[in-house]
């Protein structure tokens, strides 16, 4: 029984010496990792802790749209309107119409971007297209006034808000520059070569893209300042007739544009006769000749029908 007892005595001391050892392992471990960690953040190991977080801003600063907290102080967020329109002129006057747009234009403070004029003073038929940049602060005056110039057949306008792109590109811009002055730091405590290259890569990408929305911002800048117009105008002997579009007068217009079609033909045909008159006279005259040298020579068509008929006669007579 004694034995039993002094057993069961030994193993109970022989399982808390071995849980205290454990115990006394664990705070070692623990002991030293602290110490580590205080040791790795003395000598400056943790600049990669610093970097990851230079890396999680830089993230952030690529989509600022997306927190929905953006600060917006600084950003022009007047409402940005863009006009386009066109416009279909008939004129009687077309060289003073062309004159008189021009004039609005110029008057209203814009210039025209671009021009062409296609036909003939002589048959009438002249067209003239004009892209006219107008500074959107005169653009309904100059709607209006040339409104009266000939005879307005069409009018079309297109008005465009742009507000949220426009801040859009503004947030973009300013996070894009925060995010350089971030690399410019970096680039500043680069210690290898290697570091160095990788930022510089980085710091070209990033100017890229600011310059690319930096121009995007300048053309919603010139799209706002100036409304751009079409402007077409249509030289006519008469105007055309506003009618209603009911049965009658589409069978009075297909009657009318059927006739008309058939007396352009005519006219053509006759100016075609016109053209070739002086080729068929000279084909004609070259045919005369031939034929009279050949009847000259005995080689003609009538001469040899002449003789055939003769010898036939003769021939005729002998029996």
């Amino acid at each position: 029984m004694k034995k039993r007892l002094i057993l069961l005595a030994l193993i109970a001391i022989l399982i808390l010496s071995t849980m205290g050892c454990g115990s006394s392992a664990d705070y070692d471990s623990s002991g030293s990792n602290a110490f580590y960690t205080k040791d790795v953040a003395e000598e400056g190991w943790a600049d990669t802790a610093t970097a990851d977080t230079g890396i999680a801003e830089e993230k952030s600063v690529e989509a600022p749209a997306e927190s929905g907290q953006e600060d917006l102080e600084g950003y022009d967020l007047s409402r940005k309107i863009v006009y386009t329109s066109n416009i279909g002129i008939e004129s009687k006057k077309f060289d003073e119409d062309v004159a008189n747009v021009k004039g609005l234009i110029s008057s209203n403070g814009g210039y025209i971007q671009s021009s062409s004029q296609y036909g003939s003073a002589e048959y009438g038929n002249r067209d003239c297209h004009f892209t006219a940049r107008i500074p959107a602060k005169s653009y309904d005056a100059f709607m209006t006034a040339v409104g009266s110039v000939g005879s307005m057949t069409s009018k079309y306008e297109d008005v465009q808000d742009i507000t949220s792109e426009y801040v859009d590109v503004q947030a973009r811009l300013k996070s894009l520059d925060t995010k350089m002055e971030r690399l410019r730091e970096l680039e500043a405590k680069a210690e290898t070569v290697e570091e160095l290259l990788q930022i510089e890569d980085r710091i070209n990408d990033v100017q890229y893209q600011i310059e690319s929305y930096t121009a995007q911002k300048r053309v919603y800048d010139d799209q706002v300042d100036y409304s751009t117009v079409d402007i077409t105008i249509e030289e006519v002997a008469t105007f055309t007739e506003v009618k209603a579009d009911t049965a009658w007068n589409r069978f009075v217009d297909a009657a009318k544009d059927s006739c008309s079609g058939f007396i352009t033909f005519l006219q053509d045909f006759v100016i075609a006769l016109i053209y070739i008159f002086p080729y068929a006279l000279i084909i004609v005259v070259i045919i005369f000749i031939i034929a009279f040298i050949r009847r000259k020579k005995g080689k003609g068509p009538l001469f040899k029908y002449k003789k055939k008929k003769k010898e036939q006669e003769a021939t005729n007579t002998e029996k």
